[in-house]
């Protein structure tokens, strides 16, 4: 059985940005990001929740794998925000932290296995979910 869900992984997926999206425009207005302040880490919770509602959802939805979907549902999201982060980057000639990057990954797959995780404790067990008979 295939253990990606493209349905589950899609709306994860939408799930994430819906949240981390309005976020990250809204730290990047009010220049959260400016290395004078540490005003970046007001914003950061609600990216992190947002990475997990994603997976959460994902997992949700899954037919197989939560885990698996959900995680790769926050990295999806992840790899997204960031894409367009680079290309703004690029263009603005700022510099680019290849480690902070690999960090940020990072806590975007934990946020998005912990959402996987809630998820699945959630789940109705295999046993309730078949009809009886």
């Amino acid at each position: 059985m295939d253990v990606l869900d493209r349905r589950a992984l899609t709306a994860g997926t939408l799930t994430a940005l819906a949240v981390i999206v309005p976020v990250t425009l809204l730290g990047e207005i009010v220049g959260a990001g400016d290395e004078d302040t540490n005003l970046v880490f007001a914003f950061l919770a609600p990216v992190l929740i947002g990475f997990g509602a994603g997976a959460y959802v994902a997992a949700r939805r899954a037919v197989a794998g939560p885990l698996t979907n959900g995680a790769l549902a926050a990295v999806t999201a992840f790899v997204v925000v960031q894409g367009v982060g680079l290309v703004r980057r690029l263009a603005a000639g700022e510099p680019i932290s290849l480690t902070s990057i690999a960090f940020a990954a990072l806590l975007a797959y934990s946020c998005g296995l912990v959402g996987a995780v809630i998820a699945m404790r959630h789940r109705p067990s295999p046993a309730r979910r078949r009809p009886l008979g």
